[in-house]
């Protein structure tokens, strides 16, 4: 069976993952500020350093799961110039701006997706259709999947079917964390252990492990209204059905399943 390796490149939702014959830098973050609309509306910053651009694992592709700027980040994009990228076909407009001299593949959703070499990308869209709206991403190299979902997922029969169609999943990259805004600001934007435990019941992961809950700096509206309940893994043992399934990764080191 083909290794999967992955390996955390900030502490929120940047990540290096080798599935088949690529190498993915997903969602990639790693220099200066995110600014969601207006400084004075939502800033973050990393309280835990980055990698550094210069310090990457070698990448072919770059994929971006969500329109937003902590997961596709204008400046690190263009620091980087990767030669190709992988994103929601919403996205190809934008991302042409951004990084004009990239191939750009993009992803619809339904059952095809897009096989890229001997790797199948399904794009899990949501089935929200006003803003926030948070997709998933499942990759299939024909042995194993992950699946990567930064805001969790509101699963639906059409996703159910493209799990069901589809290789084990391995591994389940997810929020633990439970991160509110009101409503008129877009409601749940992380469904905390509810949410995770929803999506577990139904994909049955291997492994699951936690992403985008880093505590960052923030400053504006946003960090002003938000109400955030952590997870805390001594917690773990309030809850079997994680606690088996459960991996931490807490540092930058590649770890391969």
């Amino acid at each position: 069976m083909n290794p999967l390796t992955l390996q955390r490149l900030n502490m929120d939702t940047t990540w290096h993952c080798t599935l088949g014959s690529i190498k993915l830098l997903i969602d990639p973050w790693l220099v200066g500020t995110e600014v969601d609309y207006f400084s004075w509306f939502n800033t973050q910053w990393h309280r835990t350093p980055p990698t550094d651009c210069s310090q990457l694992p070698p990448f072919d592709t770059v994929l971006i799961t969500q329109k937003y700027p902590d997961h596709c980040h204008p400046e690190t994009l263009q620091a980087l110039r990767p030669q190709q990228i992988i994103a929601p076909a919403h996205m190809l407009k934008r991302l042409r701006h951004l990084v004009p001299d990239a191939t750009l593949i993009g992803v619809e959703p339904g059952p095809e997706g897009v096989l890229h070499r001997d790797v199948r990308l399904h794009l899990l869209a949501s089935p929200r259709r006003v803003d926030p709206i948070y997709d998933a991403f499942l990759l299939d190299d024909g042995q194993r999947s992950i699946v990567i979902a930064p805001h969790g997922l509101s699963a639906t029969q059409d996703h159910l079917a493209i799990v069901e169609a589809a290789s084990p999943i391995t591994v389940l990259l997810s929020p633990f964390d439970h991160y509110q805004l009101p409503t008129l600001l877009g409601g749940t934007i992380k469904p905390g252990l509810p949410g995770l435990q929803s999506l577990v019941d139904l994909f049955d992961p291997e492994i699951v492990i936690q992403t985008h809950d880093e505590d960052k700096y923030a400053r504006g509206l946003v960090s002003q209204l938000a109400r955030i309940k952590a997870f805390r893994e001594d917690d773990l043992g309030s809850h079997a059905w994680l606690a088996q399934r459960h991996h931490s990764i807490p540092n930058y080191q590649p770890v391969t399943f």
